[in-house]
């Protein structure tokens, strides 16, 4: 890595795996972590800030502004908020303290939008862990914001035909707000996605688990409670969010291929399945493939064991 800390803004929808990449990014001193915003997805929006609240506390980071965004989807109803699998309250249900205060003034959209258009050109990485929605928004309202963004790395999309975990066409995240993820996939920014199928093979498995628990402190035994009760409660054991963060950390560690990613919306009988098709060496947006999940495991071991 450069020396040169990444500047990073975390969109979130917390949620389990949600939770890992934040500690993640909070354990690693490449990042610098300018604030969460939070989103519909796998919660209410307001539920979801103060998750985000309750993992910065856990890291002993309150500092770091937390901003709730949008509520509903940029033109359907909320639909199967993803909270069952996740435990009653998001987290696993491992009883992690209630927050320490409020999310911060003023909408997420204006936060980021206020925070890209103060920073060096093409300076900041945006990672969008749960719908698009609010980012969808930003780049609709506050065009000039863009200029900000060095990259995108978005935790969304099922590559592969009948991969979806929404239906059999679509991922999550795409599914809850398919018209965001279809305007900021085309908005010809750097992007790069970790679809489902990147995710899939990393599986927390028994024995990863442990290994997690065995670093000992406090976030150690949040977050291999989470993912016992996270595997338990949905049949999935994959990090999904986490390698988000991973790939800014390592993108030596994911194949990449290069792509032209489009996301199928308003005329579309599979609102947010993914179309792509591979594209040159130097195109801008690319898709992830699964990197060794040992590796992964063994870089969540080695950062957690910081915090807390």
């Amino acid at each position: 890595m450069a020396d040169r800390k990444i500047p990073l803004l975390i969109d979130t929808d917390p949620g389990v795996d949600d939770a890992v990449a934040i500690w993640l990014a909070l354990a690693s001193p490449e990042i610098e972590l300018l604030g969460l915003t939070t989103v519909i997805g796998n919660g209410p929006v307001a539920a979801c800030a103060e998750n985000a609240i309750r993992i910065l506390d856990a890291a002993g980071r309150p500092e770091i502004p937390v901003h709730a965004g949008a509520a509903q989807p940029l033109e359907r109803s909320y639909a199967r908020p993803g909270w069952g699998v996740h435990g009653a309250d998001g987290l696993g249900g491992i009883g992690l303290p209630a927050p320490s205060r409020r999310a911060d003034g003023g909408e997420a959209v204006a936060y980021l939008a206020d925070t890209l258009e103060s920073a060096t050109p093409g300076s900041v990485t945006l990672a969008l862990l749960g719908p698009l929605t609010n980012v969808a928004c930003l780049l609709r309202d506050r065009p000039r914001a863009r200029l900000g963004i060095r990259e995108v790395v978005i935790m969304g999309g099922a590559a592969a035909p009948g991969g979806g975990n929404a239906t059999p066409h679509a991922e999550y995240n795409f599914w809850i707000d398919p018209e965001a993820a279809a305007l900021v996939c085309a908005s010809g920014l750097p992007m790069t996605l970790v679809t489902i199928e990147t995710a899939r093979p990393v599986s927390a498995t028994p024995e990863r688990i442990a290994r997690l628990e065995a670093i000992g402190g406090k976030v150690g035994g949040y977050v291999a409670g989470m993912l016992r009760n996270y595997v338990h409660e949905s049949g999935a054991d994959a990090l999904f969010d986490a390698l988000v963060i991973a790939y800014l950390l390592h993108p030596g560690y994911f194949p990449r291929i290069p792509a032209r990613i489009e996301v199928l919306a308003r005329t579309s009988d599979s609102p947010g399945a993914l179309d792509w098709q591979p594209a040159a060496p130097d195109a801008s947006q690319a898709i992830l493939q699964a990197p060794d999940p040992d590796a992964i495991f063994d870089l969540l071991v080695a950062r957690l064991k910081q915090l807390p």
